[in-house]
Protein backbone atom coordinates (compact mmCIF):
# COMPACT_ATOMS: atom_id res chain seq x y z
CA UNK A 1 0.00 0.00 0.00
CA UNK A 2 1.57 3.16 -1.28
CA UNK A 3 1.01 6.60 0.71
CA UNK A 4 -1.13 8.77 -0.24
CA UNK A 5 0.58 12.07 -2.24
CA UNK A 6 1.28 14.83 0.43
CA UNK A 7 0.28 17.61 -2.02
CA UNK A 8 -3.56 15.54 -2.32
CA UNK A 9 -4.01 17.20 1.03
CA UNK A 10 -3.81 20.45 -0.01
CA UNK A 11 -5.20 20.24 -3.33
CA UNK A 12 -8.51 19.16 -0.87
CA UNK A 13 -8.15 22.18 1.22
CA UNK A 14 -8.05 24.29 -1.50
CA UNK A 15 -11.54 22.66 -2.99
CA UNK A 16 -12.92 23.08 0.28
CA UNK A 17 -11.81 26.64 0.72
CA UNK A 18 -12.74 27.41 -2.57
CA UNK A 19 -16.76 26.73 -1.66
CA UNK A 20 -16.13 29.84 0.68
CA UNK A 21 -14.79 31.93 -2.12
CA UNK A 22 -17.67 31.14 -4.39
CA UNK A 23 -20.17 32.27 -1.43
CA UNK A 24 -18.90 34.73 -0.21
CA UNK A 25 -17.56 36.39 -3.80
CA UNK A 26 -21.35 35.48 -5.35
CA UNK A 27 -19.51 33.69 -8.42
CA UNK A 28 -21.42 30.58 -7.72
CA UNK A 29 -19.60 29.00 -11.13
CA UNK A 30 -17.01 28.17 -9.22
CA UNK A 31 -19.17 25.81 -7.25
CA UNK A 32 -18.50 23.63 -10.65
CA UNK A 33 -14.51 23.54 -9.35
CA UNK A 34 -15.95 22.34 -5.63
CA UNK A 35 -18.83 19.67 -6.88
CA UNK A 36 -19.10 16.61 -8.64
CA UNK A 37 -22.08 17.35 -11.20
CA UNK A 38 -23.86 14.31 -9.58
CA UNK A 39 -23.30 15.41 -5.72
CA UNK A 40 -25.53 13.89 -2.64
CA UNK A 41 -25.75 17.47 -0.37
CA UNK A 42 -27.88 18.03 2.85
CA UNK A 43 -27.95 21.06 4.16
CA UNK A 44 -30.30 21.98 7.04
CA UNK A 45 -32.32 24.43 4.75
CA UNK A 46 -32.58 21.66 1.70
CA UNK A 47 -31.39 18.47 0.38
CA UNK A 48 -29.76 18.58 -3.11
CA UNK A 49 -29.01 16.26 -5.81
CA UNK A 50 -27.05 17.42 -8.39
CA UNK A 51 -24.67 20.15 -8.58
CA UNK A 52 -26.62 22.52 -10.66
CA UNK A 53 -29.68 22.87 -8.27
CA UNK A 54 -27.27 22.77 -4.97
CA UNK A 55 -25.49 25.97 -6.83
CA UNK A 56 -29.11 27.31 -7.67
CA UNK A 57 -30.31 26.89 -4.25
CA UNK A 58 -27.28 28.41 -2.68
CA UNK A 59 -27.12 31.65 -4.65
CA UNK A 60 -31.36 31.85 -3.98
CA UNK A 61 -30.50 31.34 0.22
CA UNK A 62 -27.47 34.02 0.36
CA UNK A 63 -29.05 36.10 -2.78
CA UNK A 64 -30.57 38.82 0.53
CA UNK A 65 -27.25 38.96 2.41
CA UNK A 66 -23.29 39.30 1.75
CA UNK A 67 -21.42 36.91 3.86
CA UNK A 68 -17.97 35.32 5.23
CA UNK A 69 -17.79 31.98 5.77
CA UNK A 70 -14.42 31.03 7.37
CA UNK A 71 -13.00 27.43 7.52
CA UNK A 72 -11.30 26.03 10.83
CA UNK A 73 -10.19 22.96 12.42
CA UNK A 74 -10.13 20.32 10.09
CA UNK A 75 -9.15 16.31 9.34
CA UNK A 76 -8.37 14.87 5.94
CA UNK A 77 -8.24 11.04 5.15
CA UNK A 78 -7.20 9.84 1.76
CA UNK A 79 -8.07 5.99 1.38
CA UNK A 80 -5.28 3.60 0.59
CA UNK A 81 -6.28 3.26 -3.00
CA UNK A 82 -5.91 6.96 -3.35
CA UNK A 83 -8.84 7.60 -5.16
CA UNK A 84 -10.81 8.89 -2.64
CA UNK A 85 -10.96 10.77 0.82
CA UNK A 86 -13.15 11.68 3.71
CA UNK A 87 -13.05 15.38 5.03
CA UNK A 88 -14.75 16.55 8.28
CA UNK A 89 -14.18 20.88 8.47
CA UNK A 90 -15.37 23.11 11.30
CA UNK A 91 -16.96 26.78 9.21
CA UNK A 92 -18.24 29.85 11.22
CA UNK A 93 -20.45 31.80 8.41
CA UNK A 94 -21.30 35.47 9.49
CA UNK A 95 -24.11 36.26 7.24
CA UNK A 96 -25.06 40.21 7.21
CA UNK A 97 -28.15 41.51 6.60
CA UNK A 98 -29.16 44.36 3.61
CA UNK A 99 -31.85 46.72 3.51
CA UNK A 100 -34.37 46.82 6.81
CA UNK A 101 -31.45 44.27 8.04
CA UNK A 102 -28.42 46.35 7.67
CA UNK A 103 -26.74 46.32 11.03
CA UNK A 104 -28.02 42.67 11.72
CA UNK A 105 -26.69 39.54 11.53
CA UNK A 106 -26.91 35.63 11.57
CA UNK A 107 -23.81 33.70 12.53
CA UNK A 108 -23.97 29.54 12.38
CA UNK A 109 -20.96 27.67 13.18
CA UNK A 110 -20.94 23.95 11.95
CA UNK A 111 -18.93 21.60 10.60
CA UNK A 112 -19.20 20.44 7.13
CA UNK A 113 -18.61 16.74 6.11
CA UNK A 114 -17.58 15.42 3.23
CA UNK A 115 -16.66 12.77 0.77
CA UNK A 116 -14.79 13.84 -2.04
CA UNK A 117 -12.83 12.00 -5.41
CA UNK A 118 -10.09 12.13 -7.08
CA UNK A 119 -10.22 12.98 -10.80
CA UNK A 120 -6.94 12.43 -12.63
CA UNK A 121 -5.71 14.33 -15.54
CA UNK A 122 -7.70 17.39 -14.61
CA UNK A 123 -5.61 20.09 -13.95
CA UNK A 124 -5.46 21.24 -9.67
CA UNK A 125 -2.69 22.25 -7.63
CA UNK A 126 0.83 21.66 -9.09
CA UNK A 127 2.10 18.23 -7.57
CA UNK A 128 -1.48 17.05 -7.02
CA UNK A 129 -3.00 13.69 -8.28
CA UNK A 130 -5.78 15.19 -9.97
CA UNK A 131 -9.20 17.82 -9.18
CA UNK A 132 -10.53 16.58 -5.82
CA UNK A 133 -14.10 16.95 -5.72
CA UNK A 134 -17.03 17.08 -2.89
CA UNK A 135 -19.38 13.67 -4.19
CA UNK A 136 -21.35 13.77 -1.17
CA UNK A 137 -21.73 16.97 1.36
CA UNK A 138 -23.41 17.04 4.91
CA UNK A 139 -24.06 20.49 6.82
CA UNK A 140 -24.04 19.84 9.98
CA UNK A 141 -25.32 23.02 12.35
CA UNK A 142 -23.27 23.04 15.81
CA UNK A 143 -24.71 26.74 17.28
CA UNK A 144 -26.25 29.57 15.28
CA UNK A 145 -26.92 32.85 16.87
CA UNK A 146 -28.25 36.32 15.97
CA UNK A 147 -31.00 37.32 13.61
CA UNK A 148 -31.93 34.68 11.30
CA UNK A 149 -34.25 36.76 9.56
CA UNK A 150 -31.77 38.60 8.04
CA UNK A 151 -31.44 35.73 5.56
CA UNK A 152 -35.37 36.60 4.39
CA UNK A 153 -34.29 39.60 3.14
CA UNK A 154 -36.57 42.63 2.59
Amino acid sequence: MASPNPIDYFAIKNTLSLYCIALDTKDFGLLEQVFTEDVDAKYPFAAQKGARDLADTIQKRLAPITSQHALTTQTISIAADGRTAEAVTYFTGIHFGQGKWKGKEFTAWGKYVDTLTLFEGKESLPGASGQWLINRREVVFMGRLGEERVMEGE
